[in-house]
């Protein structure tokens, strides 16, 4: 069955505000998880470079203010980190994705293998409703919602998506799609660059006191 997306501005506000997400959030979230990737070294190993985004990413969200106050809070249920709304049965995990991240017609896919847990969680998905959503006092399990990111030097995109199935730890289909930003509506990481007239400025000698 395929995704159903919500792309257009009058139906993703309504959408993240009812799933006490605001879009503005979500931006600026995306916006500092960039300022820490741009960080990483070109040279790094891939692995490096998935974890601190992902690292970051699951601080910045634990840490909003905005997000805290509507409820969001640390989430380590199942063996996966992330952050939940126990009034919306909601858990929202960070996943670093693909080029095909904000794109109609092509499904993002996550860079890095899901583990078990991770695996468990979206299989459980596919036998839960999604969308509308609604306070769900009863006792069931929380929906996992993936922060879908994608970083490059082009651009930044951004979906909040509901994963529904995967294979051998990659996502390979989504039940809701709520993109906020597409490919190329803002612009990408800027890494910090030492000038080139300071970059070769000698380090001071260092000499040991005697006596």
């Amino acid at each position: 069955m395929p995704a159903r997306v919500f792309i257009d501005e009058a139906e993703v506000v309504p959408l993240l505000t009812q799933m006490r997400l605001p879009r503005w959030v979500m931006l600026e979230l995306a916006g500092q998880i960039a300022g820490e990737r741009a960080n990483v070294s070109p040279v790094d190993a891939p692995p490096v470079v998935g974890f601190e985004t992902w690292r970051w990413g699951t601080r910045f969200c634990r840490e909003h203010p905005e997000l805290r106050g509507l409820g969001w809070e640390i989430c380590e249920e199942d063996q996966v980190s992330g952050i939940k709304n126990e009034a919306l049965k909601l858990k929202l995990v960070f996943c670093n994705t693909d080029s095909n991240t904000g794109k109609l017609g092509r499904s993002p896919k996550n860079t890095n293998e899901k583990g078990p847990a991770s695996c468990r969680l979206i299989g459980r998905n596919s036998g839960q409703l999604s969308l509308p959503l609604s306070d769900a006092p009863e006792k069931r399990p929380c929906d996992l919602w993936y922060f879908c990111c994608h970083f490059c030097d082009a651009y930044i995109a951004i979906e909040v998506s509901r994963p529904s199935s995967e294979i051998g730890g990659i996502v390979t289909g989504f039940s809701d799609r709520i993109i906020i930003a597409k490919p190329h509506e803002i612009p990408g990481i800027r890494r910090n660059v030492v000038p080139e007239e300071f970059a070769d400025v000698p380090k001071p000698k260092v000499t040991r006191k005697r006596g």
